[in-house]
């Protein structure tokens, strides 16, 4: 259901709290959300000027909050990047965080064969060392 605060938020921060909803998401794959995840969620959640309270909300109900799509095709791409640099974060990739970045793939609205392409070209740019602004140069 949500709360009264959840009404009166703009586009941009339901937005932001859908972005991060799908960080939380992407971090509990697994089971559990190690330090190394929660770091770099905490780094996100800076970034997106959220509140202690609101993360603490999603961390605890993240199926409140839906996922707000991107306008356009540059922001699709950096928030592709995101959920892969935080499955990248504890150094393992498994099974279970390889399908979920495809279903937020074609969730932000790349089909699934450019889903998968694209997903390739992040991971390995990213484990190359390839900071964002170069990933998101190299897709564009």
């Amino acid at each position: 259901m949500g709360t009264i605060a959840q009404l009166f938020e703009s586009g941009e921060q339901k937005a932001n709290l859908g972005i991060f909803k799908n960080l939380v998401m992407l971090a509990r794959v697994d089971g559990k959300v190690d330090d190394s995840e929660l770091a770099l969620l905490s780094r996100k959640a800076r970034r997106l000027s959220l509140t202690a309270e609101q993360i603490t909300e999603i961390i605890k109900h993240p199926e409140e909050y839906p996922m707000v799509p991107p306008v356009n095709k540059e922001e699709r791409f950096e928030r592709y990047i995101q959920f892969i640099e935080l499955t990248l974060v504890d150094g393992v990739v498994d099974e279970a965080e390889e399908k979920l970045v495809a279903k937020y793939g074609i969730a932000l609205g790349f089909d699934d064969e450019d889903a998968r392409g694209v997903a390739d070209i992040i991971f390995n740019m990213a484990k190359a060392g390839s900071d964002r602004h170069e990933i998101l140069k190299e897709l564009m």
